[in-house]
């Protein structure tokens, strides 16, 4: 997994490079001062992973990611936790507070390296009985592609589906979708 730092600061990013030297399989192809040398790093590079700060002259870091569109994972690591409903709705894959210790940062790489992972398996699509799921909410059935589910989000005794079409709430239980649910194509990320 191919991975560039974007920090402000000489000791933060020291820290950023010394913590993922002790993690295998990631390969950090660049550090980077500000978001305008991580966009040309971007333009030039194949790049998987992106760890930013959000606070950097220039440029903030959710501007860098905004910039990128659909491109690589990002892990922001801040001292600002004002930032981080923002920083999901960029669907960043963690959100990391300053200061923060080796194992709390490996949690977040290692997140990265899983969706990274289902990102690179083919789906054999022959191989799955079904490739959609029927959803009962609003008095109506849905048929929802599985190709079409971005993430399920579980509100206790009801689930959400948020799809590429939008979203749609159901009674149902994160555990029944877990245990019904192609485990090929899903994967369950959090409690």
């Amino acid at each position: 997994m191919k991975c560039i730092i974007v920090e402000d600061e000489q000791l933060a990013r020291n820290l950023l490079e010394s913590y993922l030297s002790k993690i295998e399989g990631v390969n950090l192809i660049a550090v980077c001062k500000n978001g305008t040398e991580a966009l040309e790093v971007l333009n030039k590079s194949s790049v998987d992973l992106v760890i930013t700060d959000i606070q950097m002259p220039g440029m903030l870091g959710t501007d860098l990611v905004k910039a990128i569109e659909k491109g690589p994972m990002v892990i922001f690591t801040t001292a600002y936790r004002d930032y981080a409903m923002e920083g999901f709705e960029l669907d960043a894959v963690d959100y990391i507070l300053k200061p923060f210790s080796f194992e709390r940062f490996q949690k977040a790489i290692q997140k990265a390296q899983s969706y990274f992972e289902l990102k690179g398996k083919q789906i054999p699509s022959a191989d799955l009985k079904t490739t959609f799921l029927t959803i009962k909410a609003d008095h109506k059935l849905y048929k929802v592609q599985y190709a079409d589910i971005r993430y399920i989000e579980g509100m206790r005794e009801y689930v959400s589906f948020y799809t590429a079409t939008g979203r749609i709430t159901a009674l149902m239980s994160l555990k029944y979708l877990e245990s019904n649910l192609p485990k090929e194509i899903f994967v369950r990320c959090h409690k």
